[in-house]
């Protein structure tokens, strides 16, 4: 269908309704002056999808907002329909092409020519609720393709309306014959041939409506003028006969020879009177009934749009209710981390209790001598001849390797201090066994003592041992 841009005014202005900061933030919306263009049509989108999802959030659902932003959207949609189509006339061979959509929709929409059927709406319909569910997923929805597939479902929407509007247009009365004494003529609406809608169709473009044919005898076209004119030429032939009758009245004055004949005719005047009053509201209520039927279009529209929104609304419930599962998970996790620390404190409390009871056990034995120290555990259970941090040295290696000690440790056994033979180079896998070691020894996992730090880890061993055994 070619263009008409000349139907909708360059000078027009579509304003927005106030956004609150939040949403200013995600698209600024200005007012727009004549046809909309793409960018400005995807901002009214993306504003509206931010505003439903901030719905979701208790304290921040406005229905006000939303309502104003679905009436900007409607009249913007509306301009843009406009900027496209002719307003005089709707070919039955107009075609509407649907825009492109991506592999993962798998709903096939084709071009649609003339009035859409109710299975092309329904797939048109279908595609959109389709796409909008990928609103969330970045990588599968594009603004550009959305905002031509729901200016497409309009643009058909529209069509649809337009040819069930021209179907409750008044019927037109070819002539209306009245005679009274010769003087009221018939009276004929003057013809709209092809040339005279062509030529007012295209004023002041200088370009001709290729494909737009109108003759007179086309009567799905709803032509306004003539709604307005109709009325007022029977008005005027109502103030004529009116005129008539009080030449008639007067004319009753004469003779009685004569008075018969200007009654009757003034009784006649009245009938007629009545009947062109009849016609006059005729058009009205023709006009109230494409009134109704066009209030009618518009809730089945707004129906529509609600039903579109249902599976987003949905979405972001969903979305809502897996956002509240994941911090109940977040603060259950932090829970049994806590619980957990607070059982490995326990463990440890309990660990400690059992060392000790063990090396009461070993404290107790009668006649100990200063070799019981091979039989003391760490709080890994572990002695020195299966330890790690002895490398597994066998007892009787360790008590061979104490044989050629260079210095001797006080160990008290049973009340008497008794002689360990030690080396040096033994003192910090010892530390490290016992787990004393902390400051002495170059790190935590080290059994290397720091320089300078013997003597004091000769005295950190000889008392800890003391108090185990003594």
């Amino acid at each position: 269908m070619a263009n008409h841009s000349g139907w909708h005014p360059a000078s027009q202005v579509c304003a927005p309704p106030p956004l609150p900061a939040y949403l200013k933030n995600v698209y600024d919306l200005k007012p727009i002056v004549g046809v909309p263009s793409d960018e400005e049509i995807i901002g009214i989108h993306t504003v509206m999808q931010a505003a439903n999802r901030v719905s979701t959030v208790p304290g921040m659902h406005d229905p006000g907002l939303l309502m104003r932003l679905a009436d900007h959207l409607f009249s913007v949609q509306i301009a843009k329909y406009r900027g496209k189509y002719s307003l005089l006339a709707f070919p039955s061979n107009a075609t509407y092409t649907p825009p492109s959509l991506p592999a993962h929709i798998s709903v096939t929409l084709g071009t649609v020519s003339g009035v859409p059927t109710n299975e092309e709406m329904i797939k048109v319909q279908e595609a959109v609720r389709s796409y909008q569910q990928f609103s969330h997923v970045p990588s599968m929805f594009d603004a550009q393709v959305n905002m031509e597939l729901t200016q497409h479902l309009f643009d058909l929407q529209m069509a649809r309306y337009t040819q069930l509007a021209s179907e409750y247009q008044p019927s037109s009365t070819s002539q209306t014959t009245t005679a009274l004494g010769g003087s009221v003529r018939s009276v004929q609406p003057p013809n709209i041939t092809e040339g005279a809608i062509s030529a007012t169709n295209n004023a002041g473009t200088g370009v001709s409506a290729a494909g737009v044919h109108l003759t007179s005898s086309l009567a799905p076209t709803i032509d306004t003028s003539e709604l307005m004119e109709r009325p007022n030429q029977l008005a005027a032939r109502f103030n004529l006969l009116l005129e008539r009758s009080n030449e008639l009245a007067e004319r009753s004055f004469q003779p009685t020879a004569q008075a018969s004949q200007p009654t009757e005719r003034i009784n006649e005047v009245f009938e007629r009177l009545g009947r062109l009053e009849a016609r006059v509201h005729q058009p009205v209520e023709q006009s109230d009934r494409l009134t109704e039927r066009f209030n009618q279009m518009l809730e089945r529209f707004s129906e529509a749009i609600e039903q579109m929104n249902q599976p987003v609304q949905q979405i972001n419930q969903h979305a809502g209710q897996f956002r509240q599962s994941t911090e109940q998970s977040t603060w259950l996790a932090e829970q049994m981390d806590k619980h957990a620390e607070r059982i490995g404190d326990v463990m440890q409390n309990i660990n400690r209790v059992l060392v000790g009871i063990q090396h009461a056990i070993v404290r107790n034995h009668r006649e100990n001598t200063v070799n019981a120290v091979y039989c003391l555990v760490n709080e890994a259970g572990e002695v020195l001849g299966a330890s790690e941090t002895s490398q597994g040295t066998p007892f009787m290696r360790l008590f061979q390797q104490s044989r050629y000690s260079d210095f001797q440790l006080p160990v008290a056994v049973d009340g008497d201090y008794r002689h360990l033979h030690m080396q040096t180079p033994l003192l910090g896998e010892w530390l490290s066994f016992f787990g004393i070691g902390d400051g002495l020894c170059d790190s935590p996992t080290s059994t290397v003592l720091k320089e300078g730090e013997a003597a004091y880890a000769k005295d950190k061993l000889s008392d800890y041992l003391s108090s185990c055994l003594g």
